[in-house]
């Protein structure tokens, strides 16, 4: 599978289909990518377990796997029946990863909208992941392990990007903005800010984002200030526990050689009466080098 990839696009997309029906459906969410993206470029069909049927999509230079599964589990309930969620993660500036990210969504779900989408951007994730990991020595300790609390994204995503972030981002969301004016999202969340960012953001906003995640893995407590801005706001505050850097170059590289990762999201599928996930995926985008 990876020999027709390298040898035909310079870009391609990868759905890894429904996961909920395979081991990974509950993991962490790197773990779901990575395992999702090795069961789409590598599985074997001679094994019997395995239902892959992953298809090229020659026109578009997708790699695609379920597509049927998926396609029945979007339809066995009526659209107005469900909730469609997306979070895109993105570590570059590109308004053109976040056009890509979007019509890949609504293309490969085949749907005209989706409920919500939540932009994840971290563009120093990699150098952060990087001196982490050179400065983890013994074993893991909670953020609230030794008192008090830790800083966390929350607090200090201004500090790690500066007015030149910010500037990324607001281009970046405006983006998504243009999506929210045709009625093809609708609803916009951001991911990880702290109050100052999210403050600036939503003042300069023309749709304004109505979610808010936080990430309580690096920290004990919501920020009380944070918690103040979402409410005065009608801002839904949620946390979760994705990483910034959701799949390190190396481990891509290992699944996709010659390719390098531009952009990646998962979407949710939920009964909207019953709350019930019925189907979870990742979509990723990556290039080649032309050299």
């Amino acid at each position: 599978m990876i020999a027709t990839i390298t040898k035909k696009y310079q870009n391609v997309v990868i759905s890894t289909g429904n996961i909920i029906n395979t081991e990974l459906g509950q993991r962490k969410s790197n773990e779901e990518l990575y395992d999702g993206l090795q069961i789409t470029l590598h599985s074997d069909p001679s094994e019997e377990r395995v239902v892959a049927e992953v298809q090229i999509d020659e026109q578009h230079g997708r790699v695609q796997r379920a597509t049927q599964e998926l396609n029945s589990r979007l339809t066995e309930n009526g659209r107005n029946e469900i909730s469609i969620g997306a979070k895109i993660f993105l570590n570059r500036n590109s308004t053109d990863c976040v056009k890509q990210a979007v019509e890949a969504l609504l293309n490969i779900l085949n749907v005209t909208h989706v409920d919500n989408v939540v932009l994840a951007y971290h563009p120093n994730a990699s150098a952060v992941a990087s001196a982490t990991a050179a400065a983890t020595t013994g074993p893991a300790k909670s953020p609230c392990s030794e008192g008090g609390s830790a800083p966390s994204s929350a607090s200090n995503w201004s500090l790690r990007n500066g007015a030149n972030g910010l500037a990324e981002l607001k281009e970046l969301y405006q983006t998504l903005e243009q999506y929210a004016l045709k009625q093809q999202i609708t609803q916009l969340g951001i991911a990880d800010l702290d109050v100052a960012a999210l403050e600036k953001l939503h003042t300069t906003a023309q749709v304004v984002p109505t979610i808010a995640q936080v990430n309580l893995s690096t920290c004990c407590v919501v920020p009380p200030e944070l918690q103040e801005f979402c409410t005065a706001h009608d801002i839904q505050l949620n946390t979760h526990s994705d990483p910034e850097l959701l799949l390190p170059e190396e481990q891509f590289a290992g699944l996709a050689p010659g390719y390098t990762i531009d952009w990646s999201l998962r979407y949710q599928v939920h009964v909207r009466c019953r709350g019930v996930l019925t189907a979870k995926g990742y979509i990723v985008g990556a290039s080649r080098s032309s050299a």
